[in-house]
């Protein structure tokens, strides 16, 4: 959910911050154990914690870690008065070798202190390394055993959300998608590989972070916004929201007794991405190359040049050897997109593991297929090669049940036939763009006449006049205008910013960039087309809104942190804007255009049910049917089928916002987006649904509640939801 942090004004003391940077922190109060540095060869002793209980409240002895790995020699406190360090009259101990700390005394909030005198020990590696820059971590007083990132994560949320304790460890749990009673245990000691990784991770950008925000800071700046804009969970990233499930599978309505899987149903939007092409980037770099030109870089402003220069170089030879990518550059899938379909088709094995166990088991004597189609496109093709791959990978005999159907053909139907390769339906999963030159349908009477027609309708409703004026009118208002100079007054001077405001600068994707990778195999060169413009401030803040919310998925690719560039508030306002546009373009859109958005998606809609009904009908054995896709496709259907919160069109007197519509870009088509169908049948042959949608058990149409099996129940009888559809 898209929220602004809110946080109380208190002052983080001159004399405070000037010793932690110091690193001359030294313990001080009464009562606890103080540690050693210890020494960098030696390993972790068995004393270190090996779980972490849930405390309900602080006890009186507070004994926990300092992680990230482990943090040797920080200065840890009873923060009495909450004003997130440690004061000269708090009680203060020491971390000892193992990053272990005991207080006792009091049942306030932890902080942790962690100055240049510090050591970080990394368990994995055995090696130990000096701090460069200080870091300030917090703990609620729920929680006195572990004191990180996530944990000061709950912090900024319990304070500038109002979240409870159990609420905030949801939240930021869901975010990083592990288990809530993982989030604050101690990541190094987690078996489980993925969430070790996704922990860790997290806990290393986070410190960056703060690390950062910490060393260009004044001595008199607000420290706990500093930590709560550091460590936010909500960033709106909205539709280029890395993937994450919505909701632990430990967690799912078991299904009624007797009844047993039967059949799976998915549709996916491809992974995360990058950049579509040589457009924002180069845009922004142009406007950059200026300012630097005039001497009108700030300090914060200097280090953007270097950074959209990493993104442009990544997306140029994006994909370079890596294996199942046939054509590196723009567009192609990253590698946290790659493993985000690997990590989905897991889930969906693990999810259902006895129904996959018997499918595999008679793959010889009586195989049962799992259908693959996608839309053709690069970015889907390779999705749905990387999802199937891994369920190769789970189980091997899974790999000879992949059948990709014959392409519907031959079209255009009027003229040569355009060879489509075989798992390819552009109908079914590339419906809004369906071409004259490749798909055109002209015969009344061929069943895909209708959505070929639907396509040509929506794609001429793009430039509706009506829409048009929408979306032009989202980035022509004072406060887009306000938006775009706070976020450009902090790389720019303001004598800078006004010259862009009055128009007398004006940048856009010109120029030639080369880029040779690293092993010398490849060299991509392109010129940009000049299309993507920079003539107001609101369009330069869009234009570096969109190169932020592109680099989490090119963090293994381009390296760079973009979140100092956008304060929360800016990147609020601009995820809004981008989500009004999608809204209009691809969501439930204008009251008065009818359904032109979303009625090219009954024909997914209308596969779904017939592969099911085919299936519990005993016409088909089929296992499963999976598809690749698009946001484009995946938006639509979110709405055609009647997601709750999917559904709301605007009148064209109004204008979408937040306040009114519950449409948001992360929540319907995040990258990886998907939906899902699990199929139940008993002995009697009765037959129930669930839906999943980006993995959490959800309701159909409102109209279909009468389905529902028990008003609260996610199953539906499949008979009376096929009555509620229209089947």
């Amino acid at each position: 959910m898209s929220r602004l942090f809110f946080v109380s004004k208190v002052q983080f003391k001159r004399a405070s911050l000037a010793v932690l940077v110091s690193g001359a922190l030294a313990a001080c109060g009464g009562g606890g154990s103080a540690g050693g540095n210890g020494d960098s060869a030696s390993p972790l002793p068995s004393l270190a914690p090996t779980a972490s209980p849930k405390p309900t409240d602080a006890p009186v002895v507070s004994a926990g870690v300092v992680l990230g790995s482990y943090f040797r020699n920080a200065k840890v406190c009873f923060d009495e008065n909450n004003n997130g360090q440690c004061d000269n009259n708090e009680v203060s101990t020491r971390t000892d070798s193992n990053g272990q700390f005991k207080l006792s005394g009091s049942r306030a909030p932890l902080v942790a202190e962690i100055g240049l005198d510090a050591k970080r020990y990394d368990p994995d590696t055995k090696t130990e390394t000096a701090l460069t820059q200080a870091l300030i971590l917090r703990a609620p007083k729920e929680w006195p055993t572990t004191i990180s990132l996530h944990t000061t994560s709950v912090v900024s949320e319990m304070e500038n959300q109002g979240l409870s304790f159990d609420d905030a460890v949801k939240k930021v749990a869901n975010a990083l998608a592990v288990p809530a009673n993982k989030l604050l245990a101690d990541f190094n000691l987690e078996t489980d590989a993925g969430n070790k990784a996704a922990l860790k991770a997290a806990s290393d950008d986070g410190i960056r972070r703060i690390q950062a925000a910490i060393a260009g800071k004044s001595a008199d700046s607000d420290l706990k916004k500093l930590l709560a804009e550091s460590t936010q969970t909500d960033r709106y990233y909205q539709t280029k929201t890395p993937y994450r499930p919505q909701q632990d599978r430990s967690s799912y309505e078991a299904a009624p007794a007797g009844f047993n899987v039967v059949n799976t149903q998915l549709i996916a939007r491809h992974g995360s991405r990058g950049l579509s092409s040589l457009k924002y980037d180069l845009a922004v770099y142009n406007m950059w190359s200026k300012a630097k030109e005039e001497g009108a870089l700030t300090p914060l402003g200097e280090k953007l040049g270097a950074d959209v220069l990493k993104i442009m170089k990544a997306n140029f030879l994006l994909g370079h050897n890596v294996a199942g990518i046939s054509k590196p550059g723009y567009g192609n899938e990253t590698q946290v997109g790659i493993e985000e379909h690997q990590q989905l088709a897991m889930r969906m094995l693990q999810r259902q593991p006895d129904f996959w166990q018997q499918v595999a088991k008679t793959a010889s004597s009586s195989p049962r297929k799992i259908i693959f189609v996608t839309s053709g496109v690069d970015r889907a093709v390779d999705s749905g090669n990387y999802f199937v791959q891994a369920l190769a990978q789970q189980n091997a005999a899974l790999a000879g049940l992949i059948d990709k159907p014959a392409a519907p053909g031959p079209y255009p139907d009027n003229a040569v036939a355009v060879p489509q390769t075989a798992g390819t339906n552009r109908f079914l999963l590339y419906f809004h763009k369906l071409q004259k030159s490749t798909d055109l349908v002209s015969n009344v009477k061929d069943p895909l006449y209708r959505t070929y027609l639907d396509s040509q309708a929506y794609q001429a409703y793009k430039d509706d006049g009506d829409l048009l004026a929408k979306q032009k009118a989202l980035f022509g208002t004072l406060e887009a205008k306000a938006a775009g100079r706070a976020i450009l007054e902090r790389l720019f001077t303001k004598a800078f910013v006004d010259k862009i405001d009055a128009g007398s600068h004006s940048f856009a994707n010109t120029g030639t960039f080369s880029y040779v990778s690293d092993d010398g195999k490849l060299t991509s060169t392109l010129t940009g087309d000049g299309k993507t413009k920079i003539a107001s401030l609101a369009d330069a803040g869009s234009l570096m809104y969109e190169l932020y919310v592109i680099a989490p998925a090119m963090r293994a690719e381009a390296g760079v942190d973009f979140i100092p560039y956008l304060p929360a508030a800016q990147a609020r306002y601009f995820a809004a804007l981008n989500d009004a546009s999608d809204f209009y373009d691809k969501g439930p859109s204008i009251t008065e255009k009818g359904d032109v958005t979303h009625k090219m998606a009954q024909i997914l809609v209308d596969d779904v049910f017939k592969e099911v009904d085919d299936v519990v009908s005993n016409r088909s054995s089929n296992a499963a049917k999976i598809r690749f896709a698009h946001a484009e496709i995946i938006i639509p259907l979110a709405t055609r089928i009647g997601l709750k919160n999917a559904v709301q069109p605007v009148p064209l007197a109004q204008t979408f916002s937040y306040a009114s519509n519950p449409w948001r870009g992360e929540a319907i088509s995040p990258m990886a987006a998907n939906m899902q169908w699990d199929v139940y049948k008993n002995a009697e042959g009765r037959v129930l649904v669930k839906m999943l949608y980006n993995e959490k058990e959800t309701d159909f149409k409102a109209a279909c509640d009468s389905a529902k099996i028990s008003p609260t129940s996610k199953f539906y009888n499949f008979a009376a939801l096929k009555t509620c559809y229209g089947y």
